[in-house]
Protein backbone atom coordinates (compact mmCIF):
# COMPACT_ATOMS: atom_id res chain seq x y z
CA UNK A 1 0.00 0.00 0.00
CA UNK A 2 1.30 3.43 -0.91
CA UNK A 3 -0.10 6.67 -0.02
CA UNK A 4 1.27 10.14 0.56
CA UNK A 5 0.39 13.13 3.06
CA UNK A 6 0.03 17.05 1.43
CA UNK A 7 0.90 19.35 4.25
CA UNK A 8 -1.79 22.04 4.17
CA UNK A 9 -1.41 25.26 6.50
CA UNK A 10 -3.95 28.12 7.12
CA UNK A 11 -4.55 30.38 4.31
CA UNK A 12 -4.98 33.19 7.41
CA UNK A 13 -3.58 33.96 10.66
CA UNK A 14 -5.71 32.46 13.03
CA UNK A 15 -7.85 30.59 10.62
CA UNK A 16 -7.72 26.59 11.34
CA UNK A 17 -7.44 23.97 8.83
CA UNK A 18 -7.45 20.39 9.67
CA UNK A 19 -6.34 17.91 7.18
CA UNK A 20 -7.06 14.23 7.07
CA UNK A 21 -5.39 11.49 4.56
CA UNK A 22 -7.14 8.36 3.35
CA UNK A 23 -5.32 5.50 1.24
CA UNK A 24 -6.51 2.53 -0.83
CA UNK A 25 -5.89 -0.79 0.39
CA UNK A 26 -5.35 -3.76 -1.61
CA UNK A 27 -8.67 -4.85 -1.85
CA UNK A 28 -9.94 -1.29 -3.05
CA UNK A 29 -11.11 0.22 -0.33
CA UNK A 30 -10.44 3.27 1.29
CA UNK A 31 -9.20 3.65 4.91
CA UNK A 32 -7.78 6.51 6.83
CA UNK A 33 -3.88 6.56 6.71
CA UNK A 34 -3.08 7.60 10.39
CA UNK A 35 -1.89 10.84 10.36
CA UNK A 36 -3.67 14.30 10.50
CA UNK A 37 -2.53 17.88 10.18
CA UNK A 38 -3.87 21.06 12.40
CA UNK A 39 -2.64 24.27 11.74
CA UNK A 40 -3.64 27.63 13.26
CA UNK A 41 -2.05 30.76 11.74
CA UNK A 42 2.31 29.95 11.92
CA UNK A 43 1.36 26.62 14.70
CA UNK A 44 1.28 22.84 12.65
CA UNK A 45 1.03 20.01 14.48
CA UNK A 46 0.59 16.20 13.13
CA UNK A 47 -1.13 14.03 14.87
CA UNK A 48 -1.15 10.35 14.80
CA UNK A 49 -2.43 7.45 16.40
CA UNK A 50 -0.70 4.92 19.10
CA UNK A 51 -0.77 1.57 19.43
CA UNK A 52 -3.54 2.34 22.38
CA UNK A 53 -5.84 4.18 19.82
CA UNK A 54 -5.19 7.50 21.25
CA UNK A 55 -4.53 10.62 19.64
CA UNK A 56 -0.49 11.72 20.26
CA UNK A 57 1.77 14.35 18.44
CA UNK A 58 4.31 13.15 15.85
CA UNK A 59 5.72 16.32 14.93
CA UNK A 60 5.24 20.22 16.04
CA UNK A 61 6.00 23.49 14.23
CA UNK A 62 5.87 26.81 15.86
CA UNK A 63 6.80 29.87 13.77
CA UNK A 64 6.78 33.40 15.17
CA UNK A 65 8.38 36.72 13.96
CA UNK A 66 10.18 38.09 17.07
CA UNK A 67 11.45 41.40 16.06
CA UNK A 68 11.12 43.66 13.12
CA UNK A 69 12.22 47.07 12.18
CA UNK A 70 13.29 49.30 9.08
CA UNK A 71 14.95 46.22 6.80
CA UNK A 72 15.33 44.06 9.45
CA UNK A 73 13.12 41.07 10.14
CA UNK A 74 13.46 37.75 12.65
CA UNK A 75 11.65 34.66 13.22
CA UNK A 76 12.36 32.05 15.15
CA UNK A 77 10.91 28.14 14.24
CA UNK A 78 10.65 25.55 16.49
CA UNK A 79 10.42 22.00 15.56
CA UNK A 80 9.68 19.10 18.15
CA UNK A 81 9.53 15.40 17.27
CA UNK A 82 7.75 12.87 19.15
CA UNK A 83 7.83 9.02 19.74
CA UNK A 84 4.54 6.84 18.58
CA UNK A 85 3.88 7.16 22.47
CA UNK A 86 3.66 11.03 22.21
CA UNK A 87 7.03 11.19 24.23
CA UNK A 88 9.12 13.88 23.08
CA UNK A 89 12.41 13.14 21.56
CA UNK A 90 13.95 16.10 19.89
CA UNK A 91 13.48 19.85 19.75
CA UNK A 92 15.34 22.14 16.97
CA UNK A 93 15.26 25.92 16.88
CA UNK A 94 15.88 28.31 13.97
CA UNK A 95 16.70 32.00 14.22
CA UNK A 96 16.07 33.30 10.82
CA UNK A 97 17.68 36.64 10.45
CA UNK A 98 16.98 38.78 7.06
CA UNK A 99 18.22 42.30 6.49
CA UNK A 100 17.00 43.44 3.11
CA UNK A 101 18.49 45.88 0.57
CA UNK A 102 17.05 47.68 -2.56
CA UNK A 103 19.07 45.47 -4.35
CA UNK A 104 18.77 42.08 -1.93
CA UNK A 105 19.50 40.52 1.11
CA UNK A 106 21.23 38.77 3.17
CA UNK A 107 19.70 35.99 6.00
CA UNK A 108 21.16 34.52 8.56
CA UNK A 109 19.88 31.09 9.62
CA UNK A 110 21.23 29.64 13.13
CA UNK A 111 20.29 25.81 14.19
CA UNK A 112 20.27 24.29 17.24
CA UNK A 113 18.96 21.11 18.81
CA UNK A 114 18.64 18.76 21.62
CA UNK A 115 22.12 16.79 22.71
CA UNK A 116 22.12 13.30 24.58
CA UNK A 117 21.37 15.72 27.78
CA UNK A 118 18.07 16.79 26.49
CA UNK A 119 20.11 20.61 26.10
CA UNK A 120 20.16 22.91 22.45
CA UNK A 121 23.18 23.38 21.02
CA UNK A 122 24.28 25.12 18.65
CA UNK A 123 24.56 22.43 15.56
CA UNK A 124 24.29 24.96 11.76
CA UNK A 125 24.58 27.98 10.76
CA UNK A 126 23.98 29.64 6.71
CA UNK A 127 24.17 32.33 5.35
CA UNK A 128 22.53 33.28 2.28
CA UNK A 129 23.29 36.73 0.21
CA UNK A 130 21.19 37.51 -2.97
CA UNK A 131 21.81 40.31 -5.05
CA UNK A 132 19.32 41.43 -7.77
CA UNK A 133 19.72 42.94 -10.80
CA UNK A 134 17.17 43.54 -13.41
CA UNK A 135 15.57 40.42 -14.26
CA UNK A 136 18.29 37.97 -12.87
CA UNK A 137 19.09 37.42 -9.34
CA UNK A 138 21.93 35.95 -7.46
CA UNK A 139 21.78 33.45 -4.47
CA UNK A 140 24.94 32.18 -3.10
CA UNK A 141 24.72 29.98 0.89
CA UNK A 142 27.06 28.75 2.67
CA UNK A 143 26.55 26.13 5.47
CA UNK A 144 28.68 25.62 8.45
CA UNK A 145 29.03 22.75 11.18
CA UNK A 146 31.23 22.46 14.45
CA UNK A 147 34.27 20.43 14.23
CA UNK A 148 35.62 17.97 16.63
CA UNK A 149 37.62 21.07 18.33
CA UNK A 150 33.58 22.99 18.13
CA UNK A 151 34.92 25.24 16.13
CA UNK A 152 32.64 26.17 12.73
CA UNK A 153 33.96 25.14 9.28
CA UNK A 154 32.25 25.50 6.32
CA UNK A 155 31.42 22.45 4.41
CA UNK A 156 28.61 22.99 1.62
CA UNK A 157 27.84 26.00 -0.43
CA UNK A 158 25.06 26.25 -3.25
CA UNK A 159 24.94 28.89 -6.29
CA UNK A 160 22.04 29.99 -7.88
CA UNK A 161 21.11 32.38 -10.88
CA UNK A 162 17.03 32.97 -11.52
CA UNK A 163 15.80 34.39 -14.56
CA UNK A 164 12.50 35.98 -14.76
CA UNK A 165 10.53 36.67 -17.39
CA UNK A 166 6.58 36.96 -18.46
CA UNK A 167 6.16 34.09 -19.42
CA UNK A 168 8.62 32.13 -16.64
CA UNK A 169 11.32 31.89 -15.10
CA UNK A 170 14.63 29.36 -15.22
CA UNK A 171 16.66 28.63 -12.61
CA UNK A 172 20.46 27.05 -12.26
CA UNK A 173 21.58 25.74 -8.91
CA UNK A 174 24.98 24.11 -8.59
CA UNK A 175 25.67 22.43 -4.86
CA UNK A 176 29.32 22.02 -3.70
CA UNK A 177 30.71 19.70 -0.90
CA UNK A 178 34.01 20.58 1.15
CA UNK A 179 36.79 17.90 0.29
CA UNK A 180 39.30 16.66 2.23
CA UNK A 181 41.75 19.22 0.62
CA UNK A 182 40.13 22.09 1.76
CA UNK A 183 38.80 22.80 -1.60
CA UNK A 184 35.61 22.43 -2.87
CA UNK A 185 33.64 19.66 -5.21
CA UNK A 186 30.47 19.71 -7.46
CA UNK A 187 27.95 17.12 -5.82
CA UNK A 188 25.34 17.87 -8.13
CA UNK A 189 23.59 20.66 -10.73
CA UNK A 190 19.68 21.57 -10.57
CA UNK A 191 17.98 23.04 -13.28
CA UNK A 192 14.25 24.34 -12.86
CA UNK A 193 12.17 25.82 -16.14
CA UNK A 194 8.92 27.21 -15.63
CA UNK A 195 6.62 27.83 -18.42
CA UNK A 196 3.07 29.85 -18.38
CA UNK A 197 0.84 29.83 -21.05
CA UNK A 198 -2.79 30.31 -20.66
CA UNK A 199 -4.19 27.98 -17.71
CA UNK A 200 -1.01 25.57 -17.99
CA UNK A 201 1.83 26.08 -16.13
CA UNK A 202 4.55 23.18 -17.11
CA UNK A 203 7.77 22.81 -14.20
CA UNK A 204 10.99 21.19 -15.72
CA UNK A 205 13.51 19.69 -13.31
CA UNK A 206 16.33 18.46 -14.13
CA UNK A 207 19.25 17.08 -12.03
CA UNK A 208 23.21 16.31 -13.17
CA UNK A 209 25.08 14.27 -10.86
CA UNK A 210 28.39 12.75 -11.08
CA UNK A 211 28.59 9.06 -11.77
CA UNK A 212 30.75 6.80 -9.97
CA UNK A 213 32.98 6.26 -12.50
CA UNK A 214 33.76 10.16 -13.47
CA UNK A 215 33.58 13.25 -12.31
CA UNK A 216 31.94 14.71 -14.96
CA UNK A 217 28.23 15.48 -14.66
CA UNK A 218 25.18 13.38 -16.22
CA UNK A 219 21.71 13.69 -16.30
CA UNK A 220 20.31 11.35 -14.19
CA UNK A 221 17.28 12.44 -13.15
CA UNK A 222 13.82 15.06 -14.38
CA UNK A 223 10.73 15.65 -13.42
CA UNK A 224 8.07 17.74 -15.80
CA UNK A 225 5.14 18.57 -14.15
CA UNK A 226 1.90 20.28 -15.46
CA UNK A 227 -0.40 22.06 -13.56
CA UNK A 228 -3.81 22.64 -15.23
CA UNK A 229 -5.79 25.50 -13.88
CA UNK A 230 -9.84 24.78 -14.33
CA UNK A 231 -12.69 28.30 -14.22
CA UNK A 232 -14.34 26.44 -11.32
CA UNK A 233 -11.17 26.66 -9.42
CA UNK A 234 -9.91 23.43 -9.55
CA UNK A 235 -7.11 22.28 -11.22
CA UNK A 236 -5.39 18.82 -12.02
CA UNK A 237 -0.97 18.58 -12.01
CA UNK A 238 0.12 15.75 -13.71
CA UNK A 239 4.40 14.70 -12.92
CA UNK A 240 6.15 12.55 -15.09
CA UNK A 241 9.03 11.01 -13.46
CA UNK A 242 12.51 10.08 -15.54
CA UNK A 243 15.44 8.48 -13.93
CA UNK A 244 18.59 7.31 -16.04
CA UNK A 245 18.51 3.81 -13.86
CA UNK A 246 14.91 3.68 -12.73
CA UNK A 247 14.98 -0.31 -13.10
CA UNK A 248 18.21 -1.09 -11.39
CA UNK A 249 20.44 -1.43 -14.53
CA UNK A 250 23.29 0.51 -15.27
CA UNK A 251 22.75 2.59 -18.17
CA UNK A 252 25.64 4.06 -20.25
CA UNK A 253 26.39 7.89 -20.25
CA UNK A 254 24.96 8.54 -23.42
CA UNK A 255 21.32 7.38 -22.78
CA UNK A 256 18.83 10.12 -21.71
CA UNK A 257 16.52 9.05 -18.71
CA UNK A 258 14.07 7.06 -19.05
CA UNK A 259 9.85 7.44 -18.05
CA UNK A 260 9.67 5.51 -14.73
CA UNK A 261 6.42 6.61 -13.07
CA UNK A 262 4.19 9.13 -12.81
CA UNK A 263 1.53 10.91 -10.96
CA UNK A 264 -1.52 12.82 -11.47
CA UNK A 265 -2.93 15.35 -8.66
CA UNK A 266 -6.84 16.62 -8.40
CA UNK A 267 -7.74 19.11 -6.53
CA UNK A 268 -11.42 20.47 -5.90
CA UNK A 269 -12.11 23.20 -3.91
CA UNK A 270 -14.90 22.98 -1.32
CA UNK A 271 -17.54 25.34 0.75
CA UNK A 272 -16.07 27.68 3.04
CA UNK A 273 -12.13 27.31 1.83
CA UNK A 274 -11.89 23.59 1.87
CA UNK A 275 -10.12 21.43 -0.05
CA UNK A 276 -9.91 17.23 -1.54
CA UNK A 277 -6.97 16.38 -3.42
CA UNK A 278 -7.27 12.79 -4.80
CA UNK A 279 -3.51 11.00 -5.76
CA UNK A 280 -3.81 8.60 -8.74
CA UNK A 281 0.00 6.65 -9.96
CA UNK A 282 1.30 4.64 -12.45
CA UNK A 283 3.97 2.53 -12.17
CA UNK A 284 6.22 0.07 -13.84
CA UNK A 285 4.00 -3.31 -15.20
CA UNK A 286 4.85 -6.39 -13.68
CA UNK A 287 4.89 -7.76 -17.36
CA UNK A 288 6.50 -5.19 -18.36
CA UNK A 289 9.24 -3.61 -16.61
CA UNK A 290 9.61 -0.76 -19.51
CA UNK A 291 5.93 -0.10 -19.59
CA UNK A 292 3.85 2.03 -16.80
CA UNK A 293 1.01 0.36 -15.72
CA UNK A 294 -2.76 1.65 -15.85
CA UNK A 295 -3.40 4.78 -13.33
CA UNK A 296 -4.59 4.24 -10.12
CA UNK A 297 -5.94 6.11 -7.59
CA UNK A 298 -3.87 5.49 -4.14
CA UNK A 299 -5.34 8.31 -1.57
CA UNK A 300 -7.27 11.73 -0.53
CA UNK A 301 -6.54 13.84 1.36
CA UNK A 302 -9.36 16.26 2.60
CA UNK A 303 -8.84 19.69 4.41
CA UNK A 304 -11.14 21.36 6.07
CA UNK A 305 -11.25 24.79 7.38
CA UNK A 306 -9.17 27.65 5.73
CA UNK A 307 -7.00 25.57 3.47
CA UNK A 308 -4.29 26.41 1.02
CA UNK A 309 -1.52 24.16 -0.87
CA UNK A 310 2.07 24.17 1.18
CA UNK A 311 4.68 24.82 -1.17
Amino acid sequence: MKYYVLALAASAALAQSVTNTYATDLNGRRVEAGNSTVATGGDRTEITQNINGRRVPLEQTDEKVVRQDGTTKVVEKTVRKYDRSGQLMSTARQVIEEQTRPNGSTTHTTTYVTDVNGRLAESQRETTETQKQGSVTRTQSVVERPTVNGSFQAVEKREAVTQTSPSGSQQDQTFYQRSENGGYVVTAREVKETKHAGNRTTETTAMYQPLSTSSQLQLTQQNVATTTKRPDGSESIQTDYYGSSWNGQLRDNESSPQLRGQDVVERTPGPGGSVVETLSTRSPSASDVNKLGPLMKVSETICTGKCSRDK
